[in-house]
C-alpha cells in the first residue's frame, strides 16, 4: 500500500467514526414546556370572567354582596395582566342595626345596594399556582333603605361608591383561579341626612373566582 495514503485512510476512518457516534447519541430532550399565559381564555370577552361573593361588614349591618366581572385587557404578560374590569353588584343586608338614630328605636328594616363598578385590576401568578391582585375602581350605585319608628319610613338615593379589594388564591390547572378577597368601600357624593348611609360600604370579606 502506498504510505502517501495512510493518513488519509485514517482520516477518514476518524470522520466515520464520529458521525456514527453522533447519530447514535440520544437526541438532547426538548425543553419543558413554559405555563400556559395567565391571559388566555377560553372565555369570550363579551362574557364574564370572574365572580365574587362576599359582604360588606360595617357599625353592625352585614350586607351580603354578589358580582360579576367582564375583563377588558389592555397589557398582558406571561404572567400577569392588566385591564379594567366592570363589575354589575347587588347586596342585600342580612343583618340590621337595631335603630338608626341615636337615643330613638328607629329599627333598620331593608337595606340594598347597587352598583356598576369600573376598575383597574391587576393580577400576578407564580410558577407554582398562586396568583395574587388586586383592583380599585368606582362607579353609580343606588341604595334603598327602610325603617320603622322614625320621621320617615323609607329613604332612596343614588351615590357614588369607591372601592377597591386585594386577592390572594390559586390557579388550578393554569385556567381558574380561586380564592379569598379584603377590601373597603364607600359612598361619596351622599345625602348627609341619609339614615342609612352609615351602614353602606365598609369592610369587604368574601371568595372570588376567576375563569378567565
Amino acid at each position: 500500500m502506498n504510505r502517501r495514503f495512510l493518513p488519509w485512510i485514517l482520516f477518514t476512518l476518524c470522520l466515520s467514526g464520529v458521525a456514527g457516534a453522533q447519530s447514535a447519541s440520544p437526541a438532547p430532550s426538548a425543553r419543558p414546556g413554559r405555563p400556559a399565559l395567565l391571559s388566555e381564555s377560553m372565555t369570550p370577552p363579551w362574557l364574564p370572567r370572574g365572580a365574587f361573593v362576599g359582604t360588606f361588614i360595617r357599625d353592625g349591618a352585614i350586607v351580603p354582596e354578589v358580582r360579576l366581572h367582564w375583563q377588558l385587557l389592555f397589557y398582558q404578560g406571561r404572567r400577569d395582566t392588566l385591564g379594567l374590569f366592570i363589575e354589575p353588584m347587588a347586596a342585600f343586608a342580612a343583618v340590621k342595626p337595631d335603630t338608626v338614630v341615636e337615643g330613638a328605636t328607629v329599627p333598620l328594616t331593608q337595606l340594598q345596594l347597587y352598583s356598576l363598578q369600573f376598575a383597574v385590576g391587576y393580577t400576578a401568578r407564580r410558577e407554582g399556582g398562586l396568583e395574587w391582585g388586586f383592583q380599585l375602581g368606582t362607579g353609580p350605585a343606588w341604595f334603598r333603605a327602610r325603617f320603622e319608628g322614625g320621621s320617615k319610613d323609607a329613604e332612596s338615593y343614588w351615590v357614588g361608591l369607591l372601592d377597591g379589594r386585594l386577592r390572594l388564591g390559586y390557579r388550578l390547572g393554569g385556567k381558574v383561579g380561586v380564592g379569598v378577597a379584603v377590601g373597603y368601600g364607600d359612598p361619596y357624593n351622599y345625602k348627609r341626612a341619609s339614615l342609612a348611609r352609615p351602614y353602606v360600604g365598609g369592610l369587604q370579606l368574601g371568595l372570588y373566582a376567576d375563569w378567565r
